[in-house]
């Protein structure tokens, strides 16, 4: 009888991890399937900084509401379920670095201004 319990007891708690393992998958598969790209974060800086950028081949020219933008930086860091993305960029005297932070086809902003002469 004693056999049988513990034998119960196995199959639920192998069962139980199953599922568990089943749905740590599940979750990754959807982060790696909704991970942003580099298309996406451009749309996102366009629309939360008002920030475009043609590349001409030569020089990136970049614009902010009609103003000229200098870009200095990218940094882009894809880790499968997740991309961060750091830009800095230069209007007259202020330098700004645009930090985002995209998982599920979403970007969040945690920006600060480098400084301001």
């Amino acid at each position: 009888m004693k056999r049988n319990v513990l034998k119960v007891k196995g199959d639920m708690m192998s069962n139980a991890l199953k599922w568990a393992l089943g749905l740590v998958g599940a979750v990754l598969i959807v982060l790696v399937m909704t991970c942003p790209n580099e298309a996406g974060y451009t749309k996102w800086l366009s629309k939360e900084h008002g920030i475009v950028c043609v590349n001409t081949g030569f020089d990136i020219g970049c614009k902010r509401q009609e103003a000229e933008v200098k870009w200095k930086s990218r940094y882009i860091m894809h880790a499968g379920i997740y991309t961060q993305v750091k830009d800095k960029y230069a209007e007259g005297s202020m330098d700004y670095e645009i930090k985002a932070f995209g998982i599920l086809h979403h970007f969040f902003d945690y920006s600060s201004n480098l400084n301001e002469d």
